[in-house]
């Protein structure tokens, strides 16, 4: 069973075609490094609740702290433990 990093790495590997490497690691800002743009980041939110069965507020869609894979994974990581 892949971890939540594995398929959160995978989903943005596959939809922004890009792999992480020295250069885009998983705290780079994926935003600042042109990555990801606001229509990907509503459409990965829209994922992350599709794959992980969770609900996002809008709040919670609008903080600006999901910008990195390590990030995004902690933030999962915290919905899923229901913190």
């Amino acid at each position: 069973m892949e971890s939540t990093t594995e398929i959160i790495r995978s989903y943005l590997e596959d939809r922004f075609l890009f792999e992480f490497d020295e250069e885009i690691t998983p705290d780079t800002d994926l935003f600042k490094a042109g990555v990801i743009d606001s229509f990907g980041y509503v459409r990965m939110m829209r994922f992350l609740e599709t794959e992980f069965s969770i609900t996002l507020d809008a709040d919670e869609i609008l903080m600006d702290v999901l910008v990195s894979l390590t990030a995004i994974d902690e933030f999962i990581q915290k919905k899923l433990a229901g913190i």
